[in-house]
């Protein structure tokens, strides 16, 4: 017997046999086992799924000689005969050659005629979306109105072309994508069963470049065997390389090697593995597909999501991009993801795709280089959890951030002597804690409010909680920031974790210090106070004195500013934590 290729060899002869089309398999199968056969029906898909397949098994179990069955006998005749092709009561008609009007007209004269030797004159039309307009309204009222021994089975990939006409008289089954790990074990039973040895990282490949398409795989899986000159029982095993090198693929080596140069900022790197990728002659665009894949992965990892089972990644790819992911922010991985997907987009139209590749990599590493939002506040975490914080006992708590050593928190009045606003070193310890169960809170629903927050210190004096920042900045502008919304979140959500009602002040640390801290800041404290009770200012209030207002200053007195750092500054609401010496 001369060879058959793979897809035609295993090519599905039951309803079980077919792979991953369990909904509609089920349902023809009820449905012959009931007696409802429908005059027509329609198998829409993409590619290689398995649409004509089960038509040709549907047209077996209704003409099978032990049935109408679901599980044809396979052995009748009529069976053979469909097998094989060659049955005079099933006809299969390729749509895109035979689209004409004229041969609609044809058919419908042929369907008058009973079937010669089997139940049903069954008509399996492949591509049926390639018909005429013309030729769709000639078979119109045949598909409406049949004679009862005709069964239409109508395939198609592009279900969007056939006129609702036909559509509201057909049974429409919908097929679809194969997942990867399914072509997977799939070729993993031909493979056992041909007595071959392949890789199972072999496969994977392979089944990612079918693209869902069942009958795909198998044309690959011919290829790769070809290629690697293995007979039957041969002692050698396919590898994984066997299979990239006929597929055209590049490993994901390569594109682990990329991401490493970009998270190092290695221009150098880059270049060098982009020309020996040129050389060896791979498909630019195809190339770059395969990244923007990798980079879609790494985010999906970053943020949770199983790739494995949703990208068909098999367990070592899957490690392999894990242990790059953590060089990367999200907010890094979606700005390199614009850049690819405007790289797939030029290198159509581009006469040198590798200077467009070029080009977006070092667009990357510029990424890369730049401070991103993300980095801003670990580096601000890291500041406020620095030596400056860490004077005192630690916080037993889950923060990151070391609880300050001295906290004044319950005293009897702002202006009591010092000795009645003692401090209760469990008391600060709650307060704290409670004031990170709000950051917590609100770390996600409100995350510029939890960025202007975070680098702050609380204390608590006569039900005030007294918003304070270190290192002498600049409170008048953190008090026009937190605007009294903000400040009545704080107040409401505070008075709930400590179960009594407080009020809210952003003010200087001595403003919260004790009764010089009232006297220093007496008249800045009201006004803060009225911000956080929401109480409207007298217009015709004396303007509070401004303390540390210096009497003409000599120009020496005056530091220079530079207007970009301050321009970062209050573009991320941050401070200047350290100066360099220039």
């Amino acid at each position: 017997m001369s060879y058959q290729v793979t897809a035609r060899k295993w090519r599905p002869q039951t309803f079980d046999e077919v792979v991953f089309q369990d909904h509609v398999s089920k349902t023809l199968k009820n449905s012959i086992e009931k007696g409802r056969i429908s005059h027509a029906y329609l198998f829409s898909g993409p590619r290689g799924v398995g649409k004509t397949t089960m038509a040709r098994i549907l047209a077996k179990s209704i003409n099978c000689e032990t049935g109408p069955t679901p599980t044809p006998c396979g052995e009748c005749n009529n069976c053979r005969e469909i097998r094989n092709t060659t049955s005079f009561d099933v006809i299969e008609i390729d749509g895109a050659s035979n689209n004409s009007v004229e041969d609609v007209r044809e058919l419908r004269e042929n369907v008058n005629f009973a079937p010669i030797k089997s139940r049903y004159k069954v008509y399996i039309i492949d591509e049926v979306h390639m018909l005429s307009p013309s030729a769709f309204n000639a078979l119109l009222k045949t598909l409406e109105e049949p004679p009862p021994h005709i069964v239409f089975i109508f395939a198609t990939t592009e279900i969007h072309k056939i006129p609702d006409t036909i559509l509201s008289r057909c049974q429409k089954y919908f097929f679809k994508k194969i997942p990867v790990d399914t072509i997977v074990g799939h070729l993993n039973t031909i493979v056992r069963h041909e007595g071959l040895r392949i890789s199972e990282k072999a496969l994977y490949p392979i089944a990612r470049a079918a693209e869902g398409s069942m009958r795909d795989a198998q044309s690959l899986l011919d290829q790769v065997i070809s290629f690697s000159d293995q007979g039957r029982g041969g002692d050698s095993e396919i590898g994984e390389e066997d299979a990239l090198s006929i597929l055209g693929i590049v490993p994901l080596e390569s594109y682990i090697t990329l991401l490493g140069a970009i998270s190092d900022a290695d221009a150098s790197a880059l270049m060098q593995e982009v020309h020996r990728v040129t050389t060896l002659g791979v498909d630019i665009p195809r190339y770059v597909n395969g990244f923007v894949d990798v980079l879609r992965t790494i985010r999906l990892l970053r943020n949770g999501v199983a790739v494995h089972e949703l990208l068909g990644l098999s367990r070592d790819e899957t490690g392999m991009i894990r242990d790059i992911t953590g060089g990367f922010y999200d907010e890094e991985l979606s700005m390199m993801f614009r850049i690819a997907g405007e790289l797939q987009s030029e290198i159509r139209y581009s006469s040198n795709e590798r200077i467009n590749l070029e080009m977006s990599l070092l667009d990357m590493v510029a990424v890369k280089k730049a401070p991103t939002l993300a980095s801003i506040i670990d580096r601000l975490d890291d500041a406020a959890g620095g030596p400056g914080a860490q004077s005192g006992n630690e916080s037993a708590g889950s923060s990151n951030r070391p609880e300050p050593a001295a906290r004044p928190v319950e005293g009897k009045k702002a202006g009591a002597p010092a000795g009645a606003a003692r401090v209760d070193a469990s008391a600060a310890k709650e307060i704290y804690r409670r004031w990170e169960d709000f950051l917590s809170s609100i770390r996600e629903s409100k995350q510029y409010l939890h960025c202007i927050l975070q680098p702050s210190a609380v204390r608590l004096v006569d039900d005030i909680l007294y918003i304070s920042y270190p290192g002498g900045a600049d409170h008048t502008y953190y008090s026009r920031i937190l605007e009294s919304r903000n400040l009545d979140l704080i107040k409401r959500e505070m008075s709930a974790l400590l179960g009594r009602s407080i009020r809210v002040m952003v003010a200087p640390e001595a403003a919260a210090a004790g009764p010089s801290g009232e006297k220093k800041g007496g008249q800045n404290a009201a006004r803060a106070e009225k911000i956080s009770e929401n109480v409207p200012e007298d217009p015709g209030a004396i303007p509070p004195p401004e303390e540390e207002m210096v009497k003409n200053p000599g120009a020496s007195e005056f530091k220079p500013v530079n207007t970009t750092v301050e321009k970062i500054k209050n573009a991320f609401h941050g401070q200047i934590i350290e100066k360099g010496d220039g």
